[in-house]
């Protein structure tokens, strides 16, 4: 969605309020300001972040993708930065709507971004109706398709480090001891190789 990026911060079209953050791991980025009512919208320009509704992970965003679309107005979602740094656009999500009016190029980018979000989520939850080694390795190709990194085996790629079993856990809903156990079963299955520190994902 770098086009989307893109798109919010060209003053040409209509200028409006941004920010940019650098953050460390383990920031925290809040969606809402409770003294004032606002919301905002993070772009990502570099690190990975985990979108969390209360001890849930939703989801994660890196590299052109943005938090605060994901709401269900009841509990409060926030941001945790996951990678050892990361780079963010903050905006407030009235400037974005505004801005995303004027044009039908702009609503088209909001939208698709929308529909990732949403195709994302129906796909997690089709997830997490399986058993947990099942829900294990879906999941794990899901994150690997986005976020992997090249290994020395051609056929797998490895998951980052910041992606640790705690992390897996509070995505999947798989207990931390159970994750355990589904990661030696598929890794005894040929479908990933799992040490201490280190997951491959065959794809």
């Amino acid at each position: 969605m770098q086009e989307f990026l893109t798109f919010l911060l060209d003053d040409t079209i209509m200028p409006i309020r941004s920010e940019i953050l650098h953050l460390n791991k383990g920031d925290k980025i809040e969606l809402e300001d409770t003294i004032s009512q606002s919301r905002y919208i993070f772009g990502v320009s570099d690190g990975i972040i985990a979108i969390h509704k209360d001890n849930t992970i939703l989801d994660f965003a890196a590299t052109d993708h943005f938090i605060g679309f994901h709401t269900d107005n009841e509990s409060p979602m926030y941001g945790k930065v996951l990678s050892e740094v990361a780079t963010v656009w903050k905006f407030n999500l009235q400037d974005i709507f505004a801005k995303i009016s004027l044009t039908r190029n702009g609503f088209l980018l909001y939208n698709k971004h929308a529909m990732q979000i949403h195709d994302r989520l129906l796909k997690k939850l089709s997830i997490l109706k399986l058993n947990n080694p099942n829900k294990l390795i879906l999941s794990l190709r899901s994150l690997v398709s986005r976020f992997g990194e090249p290994s020395t085996d051609n056929e797998a790629r490895r998951l980052p480090q910041c992606f640790t079993k705690q992390i897996l856990s509070d995505y999947t809903g798989i207990k931390l001891s159970s994750l355990t156990h589904a990661l030696n079963k598929l890794h005894d299955d040929g479908k990933i190789m799992y040490s201490r520190r280190v997951i491959l994902v065959y794809i």
